[in-house]
């Protein structure tokens, strides 16, 4: 098995957990949450460059990558917000699937040879990320709005990476110019709503960019090395991580029903990474 699985799954862990530092201080600022979240992606990444060797050289391909990621995730507040997170997820992260897999097999025609194996672990990925995302009750007052947020959300997001493939680059000379991009538009998205700076959840904002962009940096590793079409639907096993926090940590879910549908929807989950991997 190659080693980007690996680092897939370490991206996964990164992404499922990033929420946690803002959670825990259970601020709602959302619009302001993310303009401190692009804070600390691009600090991360200027702390980190250097350890890294890795290059500061700014490219339009991680550029666009990065407005592409933080205009899904602006769009990703209100699609919660209409249709509720237990919703919302299951949505934009099987379009983020479904869509990277697609890129890479028929774009960038990364599994020639793994092409049947490749299809049946996207299927047991979706449906495991459909059962544990759809646990728990859910109220809107917009659904039909709400979902169309979170397909083009998924969508922008399954895509995010395409101009890392397209511009062949390496994670090296491609890291800064994403991250760069994704702070370039929280500041000016946070500026352009016109919110008023409030002294709260700073430095767990920040920490969530942190662990995000560590995230990213692995995603964007996997990728160069097992491509879009497993690399990218591999990191999405984050949401099982995300679920294992909300109930072991925040004691979200208590229903043994619920806990038996996670469980049943994370050996599937799980089955489709491992399926994939092979591929």
């Amino acid at each position: 098995m190659n080693i980007g699985f690996f680092y897939a799954i370490a991206s996964a862990i990164a992404w499922g957990s990033y929420l946690v530092p803002f959670k825990k201080s259970q601020s709602s600022n959302f619009t302001q949450f993310q303009m401190l979240m692009t804070i600390g992606i691009i600090l991360f990444s200027i702390v980190s460059i250097p350890f890294l060797n890795y290059s500061f050289n700014v490219n339009l391909f991680g550029l666009i990558s990065g407005i592409m990621w933080a205009s899904a995730n602006a769009i990703s507040l209100y699609g919660v917000r209409d249709l509720g997170l237990s919703r919302f997820v299951p949505i934009s992260v099987s379009l983020v699937i479904f869509v990277s897999f697609l890129w890479g097999a028929f774009v960038f025609h990364e599994l020639s040879a793994g092409f049947l194996t490749g299809i049946v672990g996207i299927v047991l990925i979706i449906v495991g990320v459909i059962l544990i995302g759809t646990t728990g009750n859910t109220q809107s007052e917009n659904v039909k709005r709400g979902i169309i947020l979170s397909v083009v959300a998924g969508i922008i997001w399954g895509s995010q990476l395409v101009p890392l493939r397209l511009g062949n680059l390496t994670p090296s000379d491609f890291f800064f110019s994403m991250s760069l991009g994704i702070a370039l538009f929280g500041i000016a998205y946070f500026f352009h709503k016109r919110e008023s700076f409030r002294n709260e959840a700073v430095g767990n904002s920040i920490l969530s960019g942190i662990l995000w962009s560590i995230g990213n940096l692995l995603s964007i590793i996997t990728v160069s090395l097992i491509g879009l079409a497993k690399g990218f639907p591999l990191t999405q096993a984050s949401v099982l991580i995300a679920v294992i926090w909300g109930v072991f940590y925040f004691k979200e879910i208590t229903k043994s029903s619920d806990i038996r549908k996670i469980l049943i929807g994370s050996v599937i989950l799980m089955a489709g990474v491992v399926i994939l991997g092979l591929a």
